[in-house]
């Protein structure tokens, strides 16, 4: 790593300077710099909050909020520790898609791999190298601040990689367009044979009756029929993370949309099914996510269970209410279109 303040030596001995100047820096662009000089600032004056709080300001602009969430998330990194533990052997090229904190690398690297990691937000990318640094790990890791799809091999990687691994999913598995993403990484970057880890995941879906509806469609609001912004309303307005949210499940789960990254097509992009009701009022359809990380490893977020997890179980709700007795059949549709999940219910 370099000395930054040898980069800089006007703000050298000013930490206050130094906050303000990675401010400036992450504006023009130079990310690296930033969070360099940054790190230097709060190492300098580790108890000044105007320095601390200037620096976050300055890097946290545009990093998802999910990931210190998902680093404390200990089932699914014991899930991942668990598989990466199996499968790597020393001296294996390890791809992974999606840096991040740099977790998934860390574990393989510690295993004995030489993994190359892609991260596209420079300043994560750029943090990232900091954490393998630290945990005396940056020569078996190389963090390159690009997207999976601009790798090149003999650019970027020298050979194929021996291991494909990611977690691109988001709370309705299709996000950051895993599909497009896996299927370009595994045509191109790692070997024919290359196990991807995870290898498989799929949606739990279940009927739902929520407490406290969300308060779509309008209708008449002070005499007036405001029901056309109903378009406007989000697909899946709740997130529920837990059974304290105020859900009671009205069917027993099913699967659907099953992934298997390792296949030659890696599942359907529309499935249908039929959900039995417990009976009582539904409003919508939850969904949630079971990965399969192979050798009888796997997690589920399931909001109904006693765990809570980082990843929620998005509702999506129906148009209107459907009351229903026990016994009543329920058809459940789930569709991908355009990397977007879309999920409808309505009596078989």
């Amino acid at each position: 790593m370099i000395d930054i303040l040898q980069r800089y030596p006007n703000v050298a001995g000013e930490p206050l300077a130094m906050a303000m100047l990675c401010q400036t820096l992450k504006t023009k662009g130079l990310a690296g710099d930033a969070y360099a000089l940054g790190l230097a600032a709060v190492a300098a004056a580790p108890g000044d909050t105007d320095v601390r709080d200037l620096v976050r300001a300055a890097l946290s602009a545009g990093v998802p909020h999910w990931h210190a969430p998902m680093l404390r998330d200990g089932p699914r990194n014991a899930c991942y520790s668990q598989a990466i533990a199996r499968l790597v052997t020393p001296g294996m090229r390890v791809l992974e898609i999606g840096t991040g904190a740099g977790l998934l690398s860390l574990l393989a690297a510690r295993a004995g791999a030489q993994v190359i990691t892609c991260e596209a937000n420079p300043v994560i990318a750029a943090a990232a190298r900091e954490i393998a640094h630290r945990n005396g790990l940056a020569d078996r890791i190389t963090v390159i601040s690009k997207y999976s799809t601009e790798l090149e091999m003999g650019q970027d990687l020298a050979e194929p990689a021996d291991l494909l691994m990611s977690e691109l999913f988001d709370d309705a598995l299709f996000g950051d367009d895993i599909v497009q993403v896996m299927a370009d990484a595994r045509g191109r970057l790692v070997r024919p044979d290359a196990p991807i880890l995870p290898p498989r995941a799929e949606l739990r879906c279940a009927l739902v009756a929520l407490d406290h509806p969300a308060e779509w469609p309008l209708g008449m609001v002070e005499g007036f029929d405001m029901s056309p912004f109903n378009l406007l309303a989000a697909p899946s307005p709740a997130v529920l993370r837990a059974r304290s949210d105020g859900a009671t499940r009205r069917s027993s789960p099913t699967s659907l949309l099953a992934m298997d990254f390792e296949a030659p097509t890696f599942g359907p992009t529309q499935e249908t099914a039929v959900l039995i009701s417990d009976g009582g009022v539904i409003h919508g359809v939850t969904q949630w996510l079971r990965v399969d990380f192979g050798a009888g490893v796997t997690f589920e977020n399931s909001p109904f269970d006693e765990s809570r997890s980082h990843w929620g179980a998005p509702i999506h709700p129906l148009s209107e209410p459907i009351e229903t007795v026990a016994g009543d059949a329920i058809e459940v549709t789930a569709r991908l279109v355009s990397a977007q999940l879309l999920i409808s219910a309505r009596r078989a």
